[in-house]
């Protein structure tokens, strides 16, 4: 049964227990049964730190960010150039530099705010692994946030990607969310960590954002993971750069070795269009662990009028044999740049 709740001018969709977000709105697959787990899971206020215990072998993921680093640019340099709907992260992902890499050899204040068509240099070569603290300053005080469905898998190629989910808990709308994975030996020592933000920009009372990391020469004899809050601030006015996007007729089933979901994106703005749409998705097995994550632009004929909707579909590589059991989309609505 789904039951549609309207809060500060934003829907949310609640399908069967599970919460969604206000910006970012969730929607659950027709062909799925939402675990009973999820509901225990995400009710109070979930701890800062989880321990999860699961080690499985799964398939390989996507290549993570490095050592946090900045380089002076190459004299012979690798040009990106923007399109609609991606990431400083996303693009950081693409060519395997850190992003805080890429953020300073191009300057940029804010990584949230890229402009399509925007060239950006990215590094190569010894300027990618060069080292230095990362440009964005820690919270004195972070938000506090939970944290839920951690677990790691060990890959075919002997890499180690952990996999999880933060849950707002708080009363205001989060940006720049951040946590710590760290892995310990059986007697509790810390083996070796990194740090990694949330994949959605915004994640609103009561919303959840997928996040993963992937160590990619990890300690060959570990016991468990850790993740622990690094930051969390409240958004303020950056939600005004933001547009409300519903999710609505969204399916989830298997697709040969992955698993596709689908369904459409409607504006709910009533005059202001969105310049670009993104889709997450995140995918739990029976004991509610996040068992793969993925985000994608939704492709847009120019901008997404307001009223208007648009199609999205993306396949997405579970870890482990079992198909998973359950899935959330959340949407989210750019203002278009000038």
């Amino acid at each position: 049964m789904m039951k549609i709740i309207r809060s500060r001018g934003f829907s949310f969709i609640r399908c069967a227990s599970l919460v969604t977000t206000l910006l970012v709105l969730a929607a659950c697959g027709k062909v799925i049964t939402p675990q009973p787990t999820a509901e225990t899971s995400l009710a109070g206020t979930l701890p800062s730190e989880t321990t999860p215990s699961p080690r499985s072998n799964a398939t390989a993921p996507f290549l993570p960010p490095s050592d946090t680093a900045t380089p002076t640019v190459t004299p012979t340099p690798i040009i990106h150039v923007v399109q609609s709907g991606e990431t400083l992260l996303g693009i950081a992902l693409d060519y395997g530099v850190n992003v805080d890499v890429l953020q300073a050899a191009n300057g940029i204040e804010d990584p949230r705010f890229l402009q399509v068509g925007q060239r950006l240099v990215v590094p190569t070569g010894e300027e990618a692994a060069d080292t230095t603290p990362g440009l964005l300053l820690p919270t004195p005080t972070p938000l506090p946030f939970g944290v839920r469905g951690v677990a790691c898998y060990e890959t075919p190629v002997g890499s180690l990607q952990c996999l999880g989910e933060i849950v707002n808990t708080t009363a205001f709308t989060l940006t720049n969310v951040q946590v710590r994975v760290t892995l310990f030996d059986a007697a509790g020592e810390r083996l070796i960590e990194t740090d990694v933000f949330a994949d959605a920009d915004l994640v609103l009372p009561g919303g959840r954002s997928p996040f993963g990391i992937l160590f990619t020469s990890p300690p060959v004899v570990w016991a468990s993971p850790q993740v622990t809050i690094i930051r969390g601030e409240a958004a303020g006015a950056l939600a005004a750069s933001y547009v409300p996007i519903a999710v609505t007729d969204v399916e989830g089933q298997p697709s040969g070795p992955q698993f596709q979901v689908s369904g459409m994106v409607q504006n709910t703005n009533a005059e202001q269009a969105a310049g670009s749409v993104s889709v997450i998705v995140t995918a739990y097995d029976a004991e509610g662990l996040v068992t793969a994550s993925r985000q994608g632009a939704v492709e847009l004929e120019g901008t997404l009028a307001p009223g208007a909707t648009a199609p999205f579909t993306l396949l997405l590589t579970y870890h482990g044999d079992i198909v998973p059991t359950d899935f959330n989309v959340i949407a989210l609505g750019r203002v278009p740049t000038e």
